[in-house]
């Protein structure tokens, strides 16, 4: 056998293991993946208030005008249609929301995903980007490398990677967390606090858990919250509308 015919069976087999390689990662992804439960889709309705969008992205459209904007970055492995319960309050309050599906369900394969809303969106002026869990993270990577794109940093039960270090930004940022009789669910939280600005506002939820900040069921390895999903999801919009009212001048 020559050697060049060796290189071509070579090639070929790299390629199958490749394309075997990526078909599992779908397959891991699409059976991985927390679907969103029955309060989220209820909140996927149009009503008189808010039309609700699901083609390239999910877009909530206040009835009124607005030139403000979310975008939220979904969590690891969630089903993004999850976070509607949240959004669509935010919706209703006037604020333009978008959604951004990921990449098998991972915001950490598309951080520059703002990029396209922002573009396609010209009439939104001022954008708060949002996140929870991985998408947080995600968000704060974008957030460290276009700073100039958006008003503010809003993490759900999150944080920033060490690569992304926001300490001396001059974005406004808002965590929110959950925690359990005064100490954050989530590890690392109270390590990973100095990735952030020092002017942060950090609200802990106390007896919130990481799953519902969302509307996916029980995620495992979580804590078993001690208020409702339906007071969570409240308390975290409330949190978000005053936030939003302080970062966008």
């Amino acid at each position: 056998m020559n050697f060049k015919r060796i290189l071509k069976i070579a090639g070929v087999g790299i390629l199958v293991l490749l394309v075997v390689a990526v078909a599992g990662l779908f397959i891991w992804s699409a059976t991985s993946t927390y679907p969103a439960g029955e309060i989220a889709s209820a909140a996927l309705e149009s009503f008189s208030t808010v039309s609700v969008s699901h083609d390239r992205w999910i877009v909530f459209t206040p009835e009124t005008n607005t030139e403000v904007g979310v975008i939220f970055y979904p969590g690891g492995l969630v089903a993004p249609e999850a976070y509607a319960p949240v959004l669509r309050q935010l919706a209703e309050r006037g604020i333009f929301v978008v959604i951004t599906p990921m990449p098998l369900n991972l915001a950490i394969f598309d951080t520059n995903a703002a990029n396209a809303v922002i573009q396609a969106f010209p009439d939104i002026e001022d954008w708060v980007l949002t996140g929870h869990s991985l998408g947080g993270a995600a968000a704060s990577i974008y957030a460290e490398n276009h700073p100039n794109q958006i008003e503010g940093l809003a993490l759900w039960d999150s944080y920033p990677p060490d690569s992304a270090d926001l300490s001396d930004s001059a974005i406004e940022v808002i965590s929110i967390y959950g925690t359990t009789v005064g100490t954050a669910n989530t590890e690392n939280f109270e390590a990973k606090k100095p990735l952030l600005p020092q002017d942060s506002t950090f609200v802990p939820i106390e007896g919130a858990s990481h799953a519902q900040f969302g509307d996916y069921g029980p995620q495992k390895g979580d804590v078993i919250p001690s208020i409702s999903a339906t007071e969570q999801h409240a308390r975290v919009a409330a949190l978000m509308l005053d936030f939003i009212e302080d970062a966008i001048p």
